[in-house]
Order: structure tokens, then sequence, then C-alpha cells
């Protein structure tokens, strides 16, 4: 089955390659068929260049030159002259650029030598002609030269047109024996393609002979492994694989089949007789696991009273370490306070020491203001004086100036103006005095309460050194209470780590009995398990035939 299985899998493979291969081989000749000289695509290609030449005659013919000369023989519009002269310049434009063209393209020979030499020679010619006397003698309107002209150019362009003639029946012959030996190219082509379409298919013909008896070779080597393999499966482990002698896959995969029986014979031997052993051993760890089971639970109950109790003893201690920080925490801070309060004390005595010296100062300088005050009221005395003098000096000066008639007029404006001069300065001198005495007052008033100010700070200086002796023996006690709280507090914190770590050790002991007790109860389950697989195994064991 197995044989006739590959052989017609084989059979598949070389009929689809040798179907695509003739699809291969049709779609070539029908490739070659189209593109042949004279073929469709071709004859298409030849029939579009040869409606362009028919219709547009090729720069290198300058016969549509010719043309435009002979339109402006008989032409008097100046606009239609300078057009038809301009197509005519394009035109030779365009005749050098091909000319160009095939100097470079063209190989040696005859048609090279008509083509860049004899014909372009006369186009050269005909062009000088037209550019050097006919278009001039046009544009002048001189008919003659025109006329004279004209049959030259006509010499030229004959020339030139039986060299054209002669390069196109060259190329017409050229061309016809190309288009032969492309065509027997493409026949040469054909028949090799033929050749090796024959000489594959052969070559797959016997491929697929061969193919067909290493298949049957092989599909019968893969039967008996496969029968062996069965046999082997079913428990026959007796079973002899036949010698083979070959080299290729199948006689490998036979020798390999022999050496896997003679293995497997060997390992269910074995297996057999440590199947034995192993139901004994797992008989003793299942009783030796229950035993260790049972004093692992009385351990662990052991260690949960014991962990209950440190944890009790560890939250006691928790909390009256917290409460020993409390109250150390809140002595630091009247501490703290105290301390601050002494420091404000200290600035407070400073600054009442700098104002009882301000107060003093302010006296001082008071007192200065009211004798520079009392100087002031004898000055405005002096000027209230010399003002009243001043005053009745102008009243003698004025009486003096009217008794002097006319001649005293001017002594008599000068008098008045003094008299109204020394009665604003008494009027001055009343206004200062009366504010020098409101001074006096005033200084005299700031004088007093300065003093009493003064006498205030001095004893509110002495009440704060009184206090500030009395917040420094505040903060000794606070500080020394501080300190043993600390003392108190860090035995506290140490009690409550060393009960904490006892708690931690007692919970990783427990943790360990549980771990441990669990693990014996997995190894008993591991143990039964092992003792059903080894009775399974020797079940299965029992199954295999290995002879003796």
């Amino acid at each position: 089955m197995h044989g006739s299985e590959l052989a017609r899998r084989q059979r598949w493979l070389v009929g689809i390659f040798a179907v695509l291969f003739l699809i291969f081989a049709f779609s070539a000749w029908r490739t070659l068929e189209r593109v042949r000289v004279n073929g469709p695509i071709y004859s298409e290609i030849i029939l579009g260049n040869v409606l362009i030449a028919d219709i547009l005659p090729p720069p290198a013919y300058i016969i549509e030159s010719y043309l435009l000369a002979l339109q402006l023989v008989d032409e008097r519009d100046p606009a239609r002259i300078n057009d038809l002269v301009e197509r005519g310049n394009r035109l030779r434009v365009e005749y050098d650029a091909r000319q160009a063209f095939w100097r470079r393209t063209l190989p040696s020979g005859e048609t090279a030598d008509l083509m860049t030499n004899v014909a372009a020679e006369a186009a050269h010619d005909f062009f000088k002609l037209r550019d050097e006397i006919f278009v001039p003698a046009v544009r002048a309107d001189d008919r003659a030269r025109v006329r004279e002209a004209l049959p030259q150019m006509h010499r030229e362009y004959e020339a030139h047109r039986l060299a054209i003639d002669r390069v196109v029946q060259l190329a017409t012959e050229s061309n016809k024996q190309l288009e032969a030996a492309a065509e027997a190219t493409i026949e040469r082509q054909r028949l090799i393609l033929l050749v090796l379409a024959t000489a594959i298919l052969a070559v797959v013909a016997f491929i697929a002979v061969q193919g067909q008896r290493h298949a049957r070779a092989l599909s019968e080597r893969i039967a008996t492994a496969s029968a062996i393999a069965g046999r082997v499966a079913s428990g026959d482990l007796t079973t002899e694989v036949p010698e083979t002698e070959g080299s290729d896959e199948s006689s490998q995969l036979l020798r390999a089949i022999a050496s896997m029986t003679a293995s497997l014979r060997a390992l269910v031997t074995r297996a057999k007789q440590a199947s034995i052993e192993l139901m004994s051993t797992a008989t003793e760890f299942a009783a030796t696991s229950r035993q260790q089971e049972a004093t692992v639970q009385n351990f662990g109950s052991s260690t949960s009273q014991i962990a209950a109790a440190v944890k009790e003893i560890t939250a006691t201690s928790s909390e009256l370490m917290n409460t020993m920080e409390g109250v150390n925490q809140v002595a630091g801070q009247t501490a703290a306070l105290a301390e601050q309060g002494q420091s404000g004390l200290t600035h407070l005595d400073a600054t009442m020491d700098r104002l009882a010296q301000a107060a003093a100062t302010m006296a001082s300088r008071l007192a200065a203001i009211r004798e520079e005050a009392a100087e002031i009221t004898g000055v405005v005395t002096t000027i209230t004086k010399v003002a009243d003098q001043t005053n009745m000096l102008s009243i003698n000066a004025a009486i003096e100036a009217e008794k002097a008639g006319e001649q005293g007029l001017g002594f008599l404006v000068l008098a008045r103006e003094i008299r109204r001069l020394a009665d604003q300065t008494a009027v001055a001198t009343l206004d200062i005095e009366q504010m020098v005495k409101q001074m006096q007052a005033a200084v005299s008033a700031g004088v007093m309460e300065i003093d009493r100010f003064a006498e205030e700070v001095r004893s509110g200086v002495a009440s704060v050194a009184d206090v500030g002796g009395q917040f420094g023996q505040i903060i000794t006690q606070v500080k020394t209470l501080s300190e043993r709280f600390d003392a108190v507090s860090h035995g506290m914190r140490s009690q409550s780590l060393g009960a904490q770590q006892i708690g931690d050790a007692m919970g990783q002991l427990t943790d360990g009995a549980r771990q441990t007790s669990t693990a014996l109860r997995e190894f008993n389950s591991a143990t039964e398990s092992l003792r059903d697989a080894v009775a399974t195994l020797r079940q299965e064991i029992a199954q295999f035939n290995v002879g003796g």
C-alpha cells in the first residue's frame, strides 16, 4: 500500500512537471512566433514607420527646404517671407542635427559615405546658396538674382536627391538581408528549443522510470520497517529485523530499528527489576513520612502558642514605647519653648536697655532744644526792640521829609517802606515768639513723659532679669528630665525590638514547621503517587515480551 502511494505521488509530480514544461515551451514558441521578422508585432512596427515615412519627409532629405525656396520665388508679403525663411532655418538646424547623429551611428561603408559626405556636401552647398544669395535677393525683391540662384540650388538639390535615393536603395537591400538573417536565427532557435524540449522530456521520463524502481524498493523496506514498528508497539520485543547491506536511508532506518529494539529489550528488563526495588523503597518512605508529619504537627502547635505570647509582649512593649516617645517629645518641646522664652527675654532685656539709653538721649536732646528755644526768645526780643526803634526812626524821617517839602518826597517814600518793613518784622517776631513758647511747653511736657518712661523701663529691666533666671532653672530641670526620658525610651525600644525579633523568629519557625508539614504531606502524596506509578509501570512492562 505504501509503495503504491509513493509511486502514485511521484507520477503526479512528474505529470505536473511535464505539463508545466509543455506550457512553458508553447509560450516560448508563441513568443518567438509573434516577435519574429515579418511577424505580427514586427509588421505593426514596420507599418507605423512606413506610414510616418510616407507622410513626413525625414530631416535628412532637403525636399521640404527646396519646396520652401520655390514658394519664396513668387512671394511678395514681407511677413510671409519672414515665416518661410524662419521655417527654412529650422529645417537646416534639424538637418545638421540628424547629420551629426548619422556620423556617429552609421558604420563605415558606401552608405555612410553617401549619407554623410555626398548628400551632406550637396545639402551644404544648397543651404549656402539659399542663405547667402537666394534669401537676400528675395528680401531685396531682386527677381533677377532670385531666378539666377534658383537653377544652381536645383542642381545641388538634384545631387542631394540622387545620393539620398542611392542610400534608400542600399538601406532597403541591407534591411532585406538583415530580415533574412533574423528569420534564419529565429528558425535555428525554434529548432534548438524543440530539441531541448525533447531532451528534457526524455530525461524526465528516465528519471520517472528510475524513481519508480527506487520507490518500489524503498516502499518494500518502509513496509518492513512499519510492520516491525507495529509489533514493537504492541509489546513484542522478540521481533528480529532482517539485515540489510545498503547505504540508503531506508537501509539505515532498518538498522536503526534493529538497534532500537535491542535497546528497548534491555531497558524493559532493567525496568522490571527496578520497579520491584522502587515499590519496597516507596513503602518505607511512606511509613517514615507519616511519623515525621505527626512530630511536626506537635512542634507546630507549640511554636504557635509561643508566637502568640511573644506577639502580646511585643504589642505591650510597642504601646509603652510609643507612650514614652510621646512624653519625651512633649518634654523636648517644653525645653525648646523655654529656651525660646529665655532667648526672647535676653533680647527683651537688651531692648529695654536700649530703650532706657534712648530715653536718656531724648531727654538730654529735649533739654538742649529748650535751652536753644530760650536763646531764640532772647534773639526775638532783640529783633522786636530793633523793629520798634526802626519804626520810631521811620516816623521821625517821615516828619523831616514832610518838612523838606518836594525835596523830601523820595526820602518820605523810603521812610514809609522802612516803617512797613518794621511793622512786618514786629508781626513776624510776635509769631515767632508765640511758636517758641508753644515749643518750650511741648518740650517740657516731653521731658517729663520721657523721665517717667525711663523709670518704667528700668523697672521692666529688673523684672525681665528675674523672669530670665526662673526660665533658666526651668530649662535645666526639663533637660534633666528629657535625658531620663531618652534613657527610658531607648531601653523600651531595645526591649520592643528584642521582642519583635523573637516574634519574627517564632513566626519563621512556625512557617518552617507549617512548610515542613506541608512538604511531608506532599511527600506522602508523592510516595503514594510513586507507588501507583511503580504499580502501573509493572503492569505496562508486563506487556512486553523480552523472551527468556
